[in-house]
């Protein structure tokens, strides 16, 4: 994302088949080594910079849209994150496996724990399960970075507080709450619960931004200690996400009359 506005004279043409070229590189690696783990690196190289980019650039181009770019990037992080827990579950379970003497080097250096294979199975086995939303959680927030590093170096910026997921994704939303309550589908829907509530975590942190931002902006060390407050209290960034989803509905922002007043001003 970082890179986009680099290229942003490229022709649609000529990203695509420098996708293409992108794409060929990876696999021709990935088929000379002919592991699992090498092609699971391969796919999300191709799904993440590959194909991540293109669209992300293609919508900016086409529409200057940053802020519908940015949130169809994020969904395609989380489909593919999806994707990813089903298609290459085997090497996941096998890179777990590889990580065993990690996690029980880790595990000793907790004062007051007693390390046996039981509970480093289940530290294994919560990782399995909820790969899904750990993964997707740590992909949304390296793009969240480069949207901030967008924002610095190309000449269509979009600010921070008025990034705006579109409405449709409350739907998505609904639907991994469904997932979670039912039992046979409960892990799916809690990973998808979690990749989604980071959509509007970051909306919520637009909402904070508009509403204060000017006020934080004065110092910088009061901003540094808001922000170090938020990451430090989980129930802190829960609320912030409830105020992101509240957006959707009661637009705290008055974004849509924004929009409005900006399209009918013939200036």
């Amino acid at each position: 994302m970082a890179y986009c506005g680099k290229i942003w004279s490229w022709t649609v043409t000529r990203q695509l088949f420098a996708l293409l070229c992108f794409i060929a590189v990876v696999a021709v690696l990935a088929v000379l080594e002919n592991s699992t783990q090498v092609w699971l690196n391969a796919c999300e190289a191709i799904a993440g910079i590959g194909l991540g980019l293109v669209v992300f650039q293609y919508i900016t181009k086409r529409w200057q849209n940053v802020n519908l770019a940015f949130s169809l990037l994020l969904l395609i992080i989380i489909g593919y994150g999806v994707l990813r827990s089903y298609i290459f579950a085997p090497s996941l379970e096998e890179i777990s496996r590889q990580m065993t003497p990690m996690y029980d080097t880790y595990l000793k250096r907790i004062s007051g724990l007693k390390v046996d294979n039981a509970r480093i199975k289940w530290v294994q086995s919560f990782m399995l399960t909820y790969q899904t939303a750990i993964w997707g959680t740590m992909q949304i927030t390296a793009a969240f970075l480069g949207y901030l590093i967008y924002n610095k170096i190309s000449f269509l910026k979009h600010q921070v507080r008025l990034i705006r997921v579109p409405f449709a994704c409350i739907y998505l939303m609904l639907a991994a709450l469904a997932l979670s309550l039912n039992p046979a589908t409960s892990v799916l829907g809690v990973n998808l619960l979690v990749c989604v509530s980071m959509l509007y975590l970051i909306q919520g942190t637009g909402v904070l931004s508009f509403l204060w931002g000017n006020f934080f902006a004065r110092s910088r060390m009061l901003r540094t200690l808001f922000i170090i407050t938020i990451i430090i209290n989980y129930p802190v960034l829960i609320l912030i996400a409830l105020l992101g989803l509240l957006d959707a509905w009661f637009d705290f922002r008055k974004l849509t009359k924004m929009e409005e007043k900006h399209e009918s001003d013939s200036n």
